[in-house]
C-alpha cells in the first residue's frame, strides 16, 4: 500500500490477516447471498444484492469510525444494517458520502493530507454547497477543514472550494423546492436521541492507522455528532425516504449507543 499512501492520506487499506477485516468480508457476503435467496423467492431484484453487499460493508465501516476501541460495534452494525435495508433500500453513494464525512472528522487514519485529497473532498464539498440537500455534506467537510491538524495548509484550497460551492448553491437554489414532511420532524428527533445515547467516548486507546499517535476522543465523539446529523438532515430533506437513504449511519450509530450504555469503556 505504499504506493497509494502516497497519493492520498485518507485511504484505508483492507488486511485480510485482520480478524475484523475478514468478518467485515464474510458480513458482506453472507449479506449479498441472504439477500438473493429472499429476491428469488420474493419480487425484490436480484441485482441488489451487489448493492447490499456494500451498504452493510458501509455500515461496518462507519462503525469502526465511530468507536475504534470496540471492533464488535461495526460486527453488530452490519446486522442492523441488513434489517433495515429489507424496509427500505439504502442509497450506497449517500451512504459513502456520509462514511467519508464521519472518517476525515474521527480522524482515525491520521495520515496528512494531500494534494490529491484535498482536491478530491475540496470538488465533494462544491457539489455538496451547490446543493441544499447535500449542504451536511459541505458543513460536514467544513468542520474537518476547520478543525484538523492533518490538513495543514491546504485547507484554505478546501474553504475556498466550499466557499465557492455554497455561494452557488445559495444563488440556484430554489426554497419552494424544499417540501418538508410533516413526519420528518420526527424522523430527525428520533436521530438525535440515537445521537444523544451514543455521546461521548469515556475514552479511546486505539492508534491511528498512521501510528501517529493515539486517536483523539474528541473528534471521535464529534464523528458521533456528525453521524447523527446525516440521519437528522437526510430525514429533514427526504422524510422517510431521507431518513432510510442512509440507514448504514443509523445502523452504525444503533451501534453505537448500544455499546455505549451495555459495553465498558464504549
Amino acid at each position: 500500500m505504499a504506493s497509494f499512501t502516497t497519493f492520498t492520506g485518507l485511504g484505508r487499506s483492507i488486511d485480510p490477516r485482520l480478524r475484523s477485516h475478514r468478518i467485515a468480508f464474510a458480513g458482506a457476503l453472507a449479506s449479498a447471498v441472504l439477500y438473493a435467496a429472499i429476491a428469488a423467492a420474493t419480487d425484490r431484484e436480484l441485482s441488489d444484492a451487489l448493492t447490499v453487499a456494500l451498504v452493510v460493508f458501509i455500515a461496518w465501516a462507519i462503525g469502526r469510525e465511530l468507536d475504534p476501541d470496540l471492533p464488535q460495534v461495526a460486527v453488530w452494525a452490519m446486522p442492523l444494517g441488513f434489517a433495515a435495508l429489507l424496509y427500505d433500500m439504502p442509497s450506497a453513494l449517500a451512504s459513502a458520502v456520509a462514511l467519508i464525512g464521519i472518517r476525515v472528522v474521527a480522524g482515525t487514519i491520521g495520515s496528512a493530507v494531500t494534494w490529491v485529497d484535498v482536491a478530491a473532498l475540496a470538488f465533494l464539498g462544491f457539489l455538496s454547497g451547490s446543493e441544499p440537500v447535500l449542504w451536511i455534506a459541505g458543513l460536514t467537510l467544513t468542520i474537518w477543514l476547520v478543525t484538523s491538524p492533518e490538513v495543514g495548509s491546504l485547507r484554505f484550497v478546501g474553504l475556498a472550494s466550499l466557499g465557492a460551492g455554497i455561494g452557488l448553491g445559495a444563488w440556484l437554489a430554489d426554497p419552494s423546492n424544499v417540501e418538508i414532511a410533516q413526519d420528518a420532524y420526527l424522523l430527525a428527533a428520533a436521530g438525535g436521541a440515537v445521537m444523544m445515547l451514543a455521546m461521548r467516548p469515556s475514552a479511546v486507546i486505539s492508534i491511528t492507522d498512521a501510528r501517529t499517535g493515539p486517536v483523539d476522543a474528541g473528534r471521535v465523539g464529534l464523528a458521533r455528532k456528525v453521524a447523527g446529523a446525516f440521519i437528522m438532515w437526510a430525514a429533514v430533506m427526504g422524510g422517510v425516504a431521507g431518513f432510510w437513504m442512509v440507514s448504514p449511519v443509523l445502523a452504525a450509530l444503533v451501534a453505537t449507543a448500544f455499546a455505549k450504555w451495555f459495553s465498558p469503556g464504549a
